[in-house]
């Protein structure tokens, strides 16, 4: 097994069972479901359950199984199974296997008592339970000899096998072949299992449709990035077709870190647009550092090839989303996964968020749900470039007021588009003054456009209301108030030199400009880690666009932005190098081993 296997031995004491001295094999056909069938709907659940074990007895003959696996739900269909092996003569052992998103069972046993457990989506649907039951409970924690849990694509593949073999089982059934699948030679010597050894998998479902799952098995941050864009994570406020948002992809990063048994959360405060949390806890006293990525892209639509395909081409990935960014969450992910075997002293968190290519909902979200950490690399694709200042923006919008009348009667109308013009004029002249200004040189000037313009009804009629849209892109030291203390000037102008011209203004959205300094700690650290990595020193830069940099930064957290190198962000091609993919895991790895040790 690899080094992310789960399974709990409970005491030797219960496990000290006398070798098995008969042939035996693999009893697969025996399918409690069959069995089941046969009892009457009005006998009680525990009744059924029993007249199921006996009548498995019945078909095994004097045949005694060394090791039984059960699925795990709440618990119940457990407990009659412990029960009834552990009361032989000769008890068998009994390995309880449940969904990696849905292990409650495991982290009971693992922590020693029963509490009600964050759980995520699972194939595997009918073990998916948030509790143990109190009733099952002590049985369970004294008579289950192993615990482990697997990957729905692991149930997956065991479904597919035991169907090919005539086998009737679902996921949840096939979900002890998987268990027994992952095994490895020491377990089995500790459940007294060898090449002799008589195991029963216990199956609770028949065969029936689902989604096939992916495989969470990979580590290597290229293969995730592959995985990552043929989920589709199109941002649904985005595009003239809406695309499916994050719950997709949040449920794939939910179940690939707990293959890892790492630490999953889930934030979803806005219904439908998950951000998702995985935590490395440390020992105590060490710094806290974040990985911070977006699950979101931007539409499908319009681009050239297959926007899911994730193919690999003279080492370019391809895909919507291979640059921006799911390449960074690879890296950052398994970063996370490396970080887990460093025994450091501070957390390292990983958060994938959502909305960030809209209204960055999902970092603002965690932030507010408290995922606070002392530093924060946002691994957008920066050409392995440091950036460490970028530009932010304000969006306001202009009401401007005309008077409705017939088009035939002048006299009683006030043309609010026609009002509109004079102050775009205006904004076009401040415009240019924005560019010539040196006030940004850092990042490039300050800018406004027009972005939307709507106003009137019909033809025959005079507009009453114009609205006109505006983007202000600002710089370090500039604020909401102060970007619409400017427009408003602009409109005040034009209101004294132009009859009958009447506004209002609003700001929307707004978010910071982000800057730190290069001379900042936690800079300095990933520069000498980034230089190593490349073996260069590395290029710093300060960019025109606008990045979740600016709500950790607003956050008291130190933030840099750092990621892999690629091109045809939002465009009809886009890829990434998936050496520098690998090149950024490895780096965020060596930047959390310095920075939280």
């Amino acid at each position: 097994m690899s080094w992310y296997q789960r399974v709990i031995m409970t005491p030797p004491s219960m496990t000290q069972r006398p070798p098995p001295s008969r042939k035996g094999g693999f009893l697969s056909k025996i399918s409690p479901l069959k069995v089941m069938r046969r009892f009457h709907s009005g006998l009680s659940t525990d009744t059924k359950l029993l007249g199921m074990l006996l009548e498995i007895d019945e078909e095994l003959g004097d045949i005694a199984a060394d090791l039984v696996i059960t699925p795990v739900g709440v618990g119940s269909f457990a407990h009659a199974v412990v029960s009834h092996y552990k009361s032989k003569a000769v008890p068998s052992a009994v390995l309880a296997v449940e969904p990696d998103t849905a292990a409650s069972l495991w982290k009971s046993l693992k922590r020693g008592k029963v509490q009600p457990e964050e759980t995520t989506y699972t194939t595997m649907a009918g073990l998916n339970c948030g509790t143990v039951s109190s009733i099952s409970w002590p049985l369970l924690q004294s008579g289950v000899d192993a615990s482990l849990t697997i990957s729905d694509y692991e149930a997956h593949t065991a479904s597919v096998y035991l169907n090919a073999q005539g086998i009737s089982s679902g996921p949840c059934g096939a979900s002890t072949l998987a268990a027994l699948r992952r095994l490895d030679a020491s377990a089995k010597t500790k459940l007294g299992l060898n090449h002799n050894s008589v195991i029963m998998l216990l199956s609770t479902e028949g065969a029936r449709d689902y989604d096939i799952p992916l495989d969470v098995s990979p580590d290597d941050p290229v293969t995730l990035t592959q995985i990552l864009v043929q989920i589709n994570s199109a941002n649904p406020s985005l595009g003239s077709v809406p695309g499916p948002g994050e719950t997709g992809i949040a449920r794939y990063i939910a179940a690939w870190l707990e293959h890892r048994d790492i630490e999953t959360h889930w934030i979803e405060p806005t219904k439908g647009r998950p951000s998702i949390i995985g935590v490395v806890r440390g020992s105590g006293g060490g710094k806290s550092l974040m990985f911070n990525g977006h699950i979101d892209t931007v539409t499908t639509i319009g681009y050239e090839g297959n926007p899911l395909g994730g193919e690999i081409n003279d080492g370019k990935l391809y895909g919507r989303g291979a640059a921006d960014m799911k390449c960074g969450i690879a890296a950052a992910l398994t970063a996370l996964a490396s970080a887990k075997k460093l025994g450091l002293r501070g957390d390292v968190v990983f958060a994938g968020v959502a909305d960030e290519e809209a209204e960055s909902i999902g970092t603002e979200q965690i932030l507010q749900a408290g995922w606070i950490t002392d530093a924060a690399i946002v691994s957008e694709p920066s050409n392995l470039n440091i950036v460490h200042a970028h530009k932010g923006f304000v969006w306001l919008e202009v009401d401007i007021h005309g008077l409705a009348a017939h088009g035939s009667l002048p006299e009683l109308g006030v043309d609010a588009i026609s009002k509109a013009g004079y102050f775009l004029v205006e904004l076009d002249r401040y415009a240019q003054r924005l560019r010539e200004s040196t006030i940004g040189s850092d990042v490039g000037p300050p800018s406004v456009h027009a972005s939307i313009i709507k106003g009137g009804e019909e033809a025959s009629s005079y507009p009453a209301l114009c609205t006109i849209v505006l983007e202000r892109r600002t710089v370090p030291g500039e604020t909401p108030e102060t970007v619409k203390t400017e427009i408003q000037a602009l409109l005040d102008k034009v209101a004294n030199d132009i009859p009958n011209f009447r506004s209002d203004l609003r700001v929307t959205f707004s978010r910071s400009a982000f800057s730190i300094p290069r001379d900042d700690p936690f800079v300095s650290l990933v520069s000498d880690v980034v230089g190593q990595a490349l073996g260069t020193p590395p290029t710093f830069r300060k960019d025109p666009y606008w990045t979740d940099c600016a709500l950790f930064a607003d956050a008291g957290i130190s933030p840099i932005l750092w990621g892999p190198h690629g091109e045809g962000l939002h465009a009809k091609e886009e890829w990434v190098d998936i050496n520098s993919i690998r090149i950024v895991s490895k780096a965020l790895t060596e930047v959390a081993s310095q920075f939280c040790r």
